[in-house]
């Protein structure tokens, strides 16, 4: 006859506690789910070269965190607001960079994803510091947004933000200023 003791109910009831209420306490204090950006920072993305990324952007409004575990500044920079993701990436293609042959790759690389599909008729675009460029929508189930490409010598960026309808259209204007802000350089000239 087996003793059945009510310790063993106890633990294995202690042990879920500490799973379902304490990890997530713990990853929040870890600050795991995202970093906070103020407004003003400058992020910096792409192959670092003495020092200096080639492609930058500004925060302009609070509220913005980086998501670290979908940001490699090597390569690409992911910001949330809620239900709002940024994400701008460093395009470097073979040859010279040319605005239409880049909206016509990221139409088919968000084609490829199926979530959301790229508007048609992109219209020009121009940054504060006087950098040119496309912009147009994207759309998917329950989530629409902006794409905008850039290219400048031999880089590219690309810059998708999407969010459900209302908060989308509530951060619009922040979105098309941090994508006003952007700057390409090329340090290694």
């Amino acid at each position: 006859m087996v003793r059945v003791t009510w310790w063993g109910t106890g633990a294995v009831a202690l042990v879920l506690l500490v799973l379902g209420a304490g990890l997530p306490l713990f990853d929040r204090a870890l600050g795991t789910r995202g970093q906070p950006l103020a407004p003003g920072t400058v992020v910096s993305v792409g192959t670092e070269r003495d020092g200096v990324r080639p492609v930058t952007f500004s925060v302009t409004s609070p509220g913005w965190v980086l998501n670290r575990g979908a940001t490699s500044l090597a390569s690409s920079a992911e910001l949330l607001s809620g239900d709002v993701v940024f994400d701008l990436s460093v395009v470097v293609p073979l040859g010279s960079a040319d605005a239409p042959a880049l909206w016509g790759g990221l139409g088919r690389i968000v084609a490829a994803g199926g979530r959301t599909r790229l508007g048609t008729g992109p219209v020009p675009f121009t940054t504060a510091q006087g950098l040119t460029g496309l912009t147009g929508r994207l759309a998917g189930r329950e989530r629409v947004g902006t794409a905008t490409v850039f290219a400048k010598g031999t880089l590219g960026a690309a810059v998708t933000a999407t969010g459900p309808p209302q908060t989308f259209g509530d951060a619009a204007p922040q979105v098309e200023a941090m994508v006003r802000s952007i700057r390409i350089t090329a340090p290694w000239g």
